[in-house]
């Protein structure tokens, strides 16, 4: 490698200049590269012949056999000392900007390898032998002082950088360090460092065998003394070291960055690093503190990380952040499990800061915490039972101080997954706290620890003399159920907190009184929702429990709510929550067992809440937009003196809904986009409870008792009174005439009752409302019936049978709306007005289509709105009126209006089929051909309204998933596309 070095004095002695050897054909005192070759050319890479001090001049030709030889032939232009394959015995005093090239490591290149062999065999007693030691001042920015490609081996120390005076830019690449018997490499930075890199570096086997570790030796890197800053440590390997792999300690360092290492089988701890904390300038930071991402640890005896009195801000990235990410932390299956201290896979602690200063550090008066630890794995670090017993223990993680953040970990056959710890100053002993010497007492405060999957662990989070709350919500813990996460009674479960050595590390209740976990809401699943690097929690699944501490504002319900996604699963503990919620989302709740709610709104637009399990609310429902689907075993209950809004036509209970105590209550009923709602007078009685449902299908008897001719043969619904004695007038509502098949509000309503085999009247105690949306009660009250529908006197009065299929609106071409309506037959009807409304304005007649006559026939009719320039949005409905002269009106079909070319070909239809017909969950479309752009499925009930919409993605077979809140009965399917039409084909959904 060559580099440009600046000028600089060099003074040699007299006496070493006249010690050096004369040679007749000396190369250029100006020479950029100097040669060393050993005895033996085999192997060699640089030189074409064998090295000799007394005859080699330097050259690939003439060779020095000693690099001691090349170095007094330096001077000021000589940028690099190339070293060939060989063993070498000497010892280095590298005390000029020179670099150091070799061959190859013993490791990497065996057949070409560039060793120095200091020779020192493993002994109790060392000495301070250093295969390289450097002592001049480094590099440039543009050209660092290099050492490359070079074995140390048997030295007691293989690298040492003598740190008197500041020393930068060094790059050390492809070097290795094996059985040394003090420290592979060892840096003391006393006058400081910076701009220190360390790239493909290997250091193993230190201070083996016989070799003493009681003066701290078995580092394979050891960074110590002084202020470091600027430090790379990458793509290298540190493995079978007595000590640990790295270790960077007394003073302090900044912009620190450890990445995609590997360490293996170290006695002690894999890495340590002393007081990491941001480079500031008056007051702020000016550079990140570290950056330890991407680094394989297995099977060290010890923490796996150890990080003692650092200091971040609690940010994933930028100035004064500390980032320890992507890192895989294991023990494997096997791995002994008798310790006899405290084991972590990544322990961030406050130890040592005193230390900070008196070793030449500049951040002693920083305060430990704000670490951002995301996306790492950590697994196996158990202790037996013996070990236990005296509390030494294995952690996956353990942290102190404030504003530390625990992102998308996987923490895994652990004891303890994590741990936080309000431990007092200088704490020692076999106590429930990760017990480490030499630490002051720092405060937790405003931790996070969310996202994480902590699977497997006898403990998922415990927290030991903690003053405040840990926000711990979205981790999986082991655990779906709230007990099981906490307890039954808040104690013995996978969440644990533990008061301090004053109340002898007694276990307090996990609830909200004495707890320090805020653990709600949790995930429900452990599966990994992304594909990123690092645990992706789902949200899909979560549960609430209403005992657990809060560190968020919201309300427990209400934050679970918040943070579940669309379509996703709400499991609450059994609780009573005291809680007004608006919904907005679709979403399944569930629960454990009884659970109750105060206030209730539904307010999304086309969104279903499905009941998984019983609900009570105790105060209000409000349905303003979007359904609540329940069935028998998940009943929604309201209880005495709770209320609830009527719904409307977007907004319903569809399924049963319980109502308790001794007030008159209107049902807000509905399914299959029907609202139909069903009345009672107030009960006798404050302990009735009856249970309403609406089911828009006709009862399979529809025989009448006279004076009771028809009964509907559209829908009907329940009443069930529980064994109630309670009598209660009935009301029954309807919303759309033409879809109940009602054509005169009179007197000939009725409100009819199923006696167990026919159907017989309970009278008209009088209408109210219009034909086109009103409601019927009985004459009288009734009790012993629990299902009613309408009835009618004659058939030829009201029929009850359905008289409008369908009836969609859509814009096949610019400028133009499509209307279309099918009826099952006509009768007593002049035609229909085409009405249409615009935002902001009111109904206007804009069309009429007379009827075709009587007939018992289906019949399909057709209207184009070609008036629609300058609208972007239009609602039609159709007003009928009958011979009578009573009008009544249609659901309403909506579009939106586009005045731009929708095709550049003229229109076509499209020919598809649907199957399976009938079908149950899902459906596929099959295109003849593909549509020549966007194309949408839309299913409409037999009322008009729209109850799916599904994009087609530009190919022929689409499958649609029918929404589970879809009613069984017929639909219109049909396909709609830019320059096509279609025709609706008939779905049966059973």
């Amino acid at each position: 490698m060559k580099s440009i070095l600046p000028v600089f004095s060099l003074l040699l002695p007299a006496a070493l200049l006249s010690g050096l050897p004369r040679t007749a054909t000396a190369q250029s005192t100006t020479a950029t590269a100097l040669y060393v070759n050993d005895g033996s050319t085999t192997g060699d890479m640089f030189t074409s012949a064998t090295g000799n001090d007394v005859t080699g001049d330097g050259s690939a030709a003439a060779p020095f056999a000693t690099v001691s030889r090349a170095l007094l032939q330096a001077d000021l232009s000589t940028q690099t000392i190339f070293i060939d394959a060989g063993t070498y015995t000497e010892r280095i005093a590298l005390n000029k900007p020179v670099s150091l090239q070799g061959a190859g490591t013993a490791t990497a290149q065996p057949t070409s390898a560039t060793i120095f062999d200091g020779g020192l065999l493993p002994a109790p007693t060392q000495t301070n032998e250093a295969g390289l030691l450097i002592t001049v001042s480094g590099g440039t920015s543009g050209r660092p002082l290099t050492i490359a490609d070079l074995t140390f081996q048997n030295y007691d120390f293989g690298v040492q950088a003598d740190g008197s005076n500041p020393q930068a830019h060094f790059l050390l690449e492809d070097l290795e360090t094996v059985h040394n018997r003090r420290q592979g490499i060892f840096w003391r930075s006393l006058g400081g460092v910076e701009h220190l890199t360390f790239r493909r570096v290997r250091a193993a086997y230190t201070a083996e065998g016989t070799n003493s570790s009681a003066n701290g030796a078995g580092r394979g890197l050891f960074l110590v003394n002084g202020h470091k800053a600027d430090i790379l440590i990458e793509g290298s390997t540190f493995e079978m070291n007595r000590r640990g792999g790295i270790d960077i300690n007394d003073g302090s360092v900044s912009n620190l960055t450890v990445r995609n290492n590997q360490f293996s089988q170290n006695a002690g701890g894999a890495l340590v690093v002393l007081g990491a904390a941001g480079s500031r300038s008056g007051g702020s930071f000016t550079s990140i503190a570290a950056l330890i991402e991407g680094n394989a640890i297995r099977n060290n005896a010890s923490n796996g990380m150890e990080l003692k009195a650092c200091t971040g801000n609690g940010q994933g990235r930028g100035a004064g952040s500390f980032v320890v990410r992507n890192n895989y932390i294991a023990r494997t299956i096997g791995a002994p499990t008798s310790l006899t201290e405290d084991n972590a896979g990544m322990a961030f602690i406050d130890r040592d800061r005193n230390v900070i200063a008196t070793g030449g550090g500049v951040n002693g008066d920083l305060i430990t915490g704000g670490a951002y630890l995301e996306g790492n794995t950590i697994r196996g670090y158990l202790a037996d039972a013996n070990s236990s017993n005296f509390n030494i223990n294995g952690f996956g993680m353990v942290l102190e101080g404030g504003q530390n953040k625990v992102f998308g970990n996987v923490v895994a056959q652990c004891q303890r997954a994590v741990q936080v710890q309000d431990r007092p100053a200088n704490s020692t002993g076999y106590t429930p706290f990760f017990d480490s010497s030499r630490n002051g007492l720092v405060v937790s405060s405003g931790d996070s620890i969310r996202g994480n999957r902590l699977d497997s662990c006898a403990t998922a989070i415990r927290t030991v003399n903690l003053t405040n709350p840990v926000d711990a919500s979205l981790n999986w813990l082991g655990a779906t159920t709230a007990t099981a996460v906490r307890g039954t009674a808040g104690t013995g479960g996978l969440v644990t907190t533990l008061a301090g050595p004053a109340a002898s590390f007694a276990e307090q209740s996990a609830f909200a009184a004495t707890g320090r976990i805020d653990y709600s809401p949790f995930l429900g699943s452990n599966l990994d929702a992304g594909a990123a690097t690092g645990f992706q929690p789902s949200l899909a699944q979560l549960t609430v429990d209403a005992y657990s501490p809060q560190s968020s504002t919201d309300a427990p319900l209400a934050e679970g709510l918040a943070l579940v996604t669309e379509n996703g699963t709400l499991g609450l503990s059994a609780a009573a929550y005291n809680e007004s919620i608006s919904l907005s989302k679709n979403l399944t709740l569930t629960a454990e067992a009884t659970t109750t709610l105060r206030d209730l709104t539904l307010n999304g637009a086309g969104k279903v809440l499905t009941l998984g399990a019983p609900l009570t609310v105790t105060s209000a429902l409000t349905l303003t937009n979007g359904l609540i689907s329940t069935t028998a075993s998940n009943l929604l209950t309201l209880t005495d003196q709770a209320t609830a809004t009527a719904g409307n036509a977007t907004s319903y209970v569809e399924g049963p809904l319980r109502k308790e105590g001794q007030q008159a209550f209107v049902f807000p009923l509905g399914k299959g986009g029907q609202w139909a709602r069903l009345g009672i007078s107030a009960p006798a009685s404050a302990t009735t409870a009856f249970t309403a449902e609406y089911v828009a299908t006709p009862y399979a008897t529809r025989t009448a008792n006279a004076p009771l001719s028809e009964v509907s043969a559209v829908e009907h619904w329940i009443l069930d009174g529980a064994g109630t004695s309670n009598a209660v007038s009935v009301q029954l509502f309807w919303e759309n005439a033409f879809r109940s098949g009602i054509d005169n509000f009179s007197t000939d309503l009725q409100v009819a009752a199923f006696n167990g085999n026919t159907w017989e009247t309970a009278g008209n105690g009088g209408v109210s409302g219009s034909l086109n949306a009103g409601a019927v009660v009985s004459a009288q009250p009734v009790s012993g019936f629990t299902t009613f529908t309408l009835g009618s006197l004659s058939p030829a009065v009201n029929p009850l049978a359905t008289q409008l299929l369908s009836f969609t609106a859509d814009q096949p071409t610019p400028g133009t709306v499509a209307l279309e309506w099918t009826l099952p037959s006509e009768d007593n009807t002049f035609g229909y007005a085409v009405e249409r409304s615009t935002p902001g304005t009111a109904w206007q007649q804009i069309g009429f289509v007379a009827s075709r006559g009587v007939t018992p026939q289906p019949l399909a009719y057709t209207y184009q709105d070609r008036s629609t320039q300058g609208l972007t949005q239009a609602a039609y409905r159709l007003r009928q009126t009958n011979a009578a002269g009573v009008a009544r009106y249609s659901a309403v079909a909506s579009v939106a209006i586009t005045s731009s070319p929708l095709a550049t070909t003229s229109l076509s239809t499209i020919q598809f089929s649907v199957f399976p017909n009938p079908a149950s969950q899902r459906v596929t479309v099959r295109l003849s051909a593909a549509a020549n752009g966007p194309a949408r499925v839309l299913l409409t009930d037999l009322s008009g309204r729209t109850v799916l919409t599904q994009k087609l993605r530009g190919n022929t077979d689409a499958e649609i998933n029918l929404p589970a809140s879809l009613s069984t009965g017929v639909y219109l399917l049909r396909v709609a596309a830019t320059g096509y039409s279609s025709k609706p084909q008939r779905l049966v959904v059973q």
